[in-house]
Parts: structure tokens; C-alpha cells; sequence
């Protein structure tokens, strides 16, 4: 399925050239980080290029979304309201999920996580590490559940009602997890080896810096993956024999 999903991007003009705006975008960002505390021209520029990187995500969406069912086109009014409802629901399901997570954070975390916010230069704690890496990582596996089945309904109540029977079954959550896991390996390596210098600025280091960009430019493109394969695998009302 996922050979099926990366024609039908190949066949998309616009996903091509979206994501060659971004990379330039991205570049410009970068580039442009150094210089803010200088002030000046690039520090006002800095706004609208982050905007306008944003904006390629926003457009790559629809871009994407709009094609995979050629019986229900997308209208980009449409994709508009439920991508800002989808921000919302987000941010709130992000609220949720760390207001459930915080109860489980021991005393000894807590106060490892004040030690070091006082003196950030010192080498971080074990315990925050694992923090650091387990609950993003968890966050994301529940994001790429739950996100795809809301792209496929492209209405954030739907989505919610056909949830239960789409993490029912075992090829979604695979379809949705295994991309997630093959994004997630560079970060967290990339996390382990950023208190090395020289492994950081190393082959191997450049190389996951690579693999890290990259994914960041194409994060979308994987996220939808599972929402092509809900939607290609759906099952269709039998039509009536003659």
C-alpha cells in the first residue's frame, strides 16, 4: 500500500514543488536564527518566513487530502475549518495528555527537573532523560492514531465516532505506527548523542542531522500515509445483485 501512496504523491506536481519552497524556507530560517539578536531586517523577516513555512504544511495538506477519493473532492473552504478545528483539537488533546501523564512524575523527577532548570549547562539528569524520550514518544503514538482517522472523516466529530473501529483493527495501527517509529529513530538518536560535541559533529552525526531534516520537511507527507490506507481499505456497501 505504501508503493500505491508514494505514485500517487509522484503523480501530485504540487507536493513537488511545496516541498521545495519549504526546503528553501526551512534554509532561510536557519539562516536567520543567528542573526535575531542582532535586530534589524532579518529579525522582521523572521515572522513571516516561519508563517509562510507553516503555511506549506497547511497547503501540502490539502494538496494531499483533496486527491485520495476522487467520488468525495475536498473543497479548500472545507479543508480550511477542519484544519484550524484540528489545531484546536490538538493543542487540547496535548493538554489532556499531559494532565494525565504529570500524576505519574515521582517527587525525585520533579526535583531533578528543578536542579537542572537552574543550571542548564550541567550534563541532564537520568531521570529527565528518560523523561524527555518516553513521553514524546508516547504523545506521538497517540497522535498518529488518533490525527489520520480525523483526516480520513475531515470533520473532527466523525473522526472521533469512527476512532474505536479504526484502532480495531491491527493493519491501521500498523499502517499508522510504523511510520511514526521510522521518524522517530533519528530524533531520538539525535537526542542521545547531542551531549557529545564530537559525535555531533562527527560523519555519523551529520548524517542523523540529515535524516532529521528530512523528516521534518516530509512529516506531513508520512502522517497522511495512514490516511490513504483507511481510506483505500475502507469497506464499500456491497451493490445489489441484478
Amino acid at each position: 500500500m505504501f508503493k500505491e501512496y508514494l505514485r500517487y504523491l509522484l503523480g501530485k506536481g504540487q507536493v513537488r514543488a511545496i516541498l521545495a519552497i519549504r526546503s528553501v524556507l526551512l534554509i532561510l530560517v536557519l539562516a536567520a536564527v543567528p542573526s535575531m539578536q542582532a535586530g534589524g531586517a532579518v529579525a522582521l523577516l523572521f515572522v513571516p518566513l516561519v508563517l509562510a513555512l507553516l503555511g506549506t504544511y497547511v497547503a501540502n495538506g490539502y494538496v494531499i487530502r483533496s486527491g485520495m477519493d476522487p467520488k468525495k473532492p475536498v473543497a479548500l473552504p472545507q479543508f480550511l475549518v477542519f484544519f484550524l478545528l484540528l489545531v484546536v483539537f490538538v493543542l487540547v488533546l496535548f493538554l489532556l495528555l499531559n494532565f494525565l501523564i504529570t500524576p505519574f512524575i515521582g517527587p525525585e523527577t520533579k526535583a531533578a527537573f528543578e536542579k537542572y532548570a537552574k543550571d542548564p549547562s550541567k550534563p541532564m539528569p537520568e531521570e529527565l532523560t528518560r523523561l524527555y524520550l518516553i513521553t514524546p514518544f508516547l504523545m506521538g503514538l497517540v497522535f498518529y492514531l488518533i490525527v489520520p482517522v480525523l483526516f480520513a472523516k475531515l470533520n473532527i466529530l466523525q473522526g472521533l465516532k469512527a476512532l474505536l473501529s479504526s484502532i480495531k483493527r491491527s493493519d491501521y495501527v500498523v499502517a499508522a505506527w510504523t511510520p511514526y517509529v521510522i521518524m522517530f529513530v533519528p530524533t531520538l538518536v539525535m537526542f542521545l548523542i547531542s551531549g557529545s560535541e564530537e559525535m555531533v559533529t562527527s560523519f555519523f552525526g551529520q548524517i542523523v542531522i540529515l535524516f532529521v531534516l528530512f523528516f521534518s520537511l516530509t512529516s506531513d507527507i508520512f502522517l497522511q500515509y495512514p490516511t490513504f490506507y483507511l481510506i483505500k481499505t475502507e469497506e464499500k456497501p456491497e451493490e445489489p445483485n441484478e
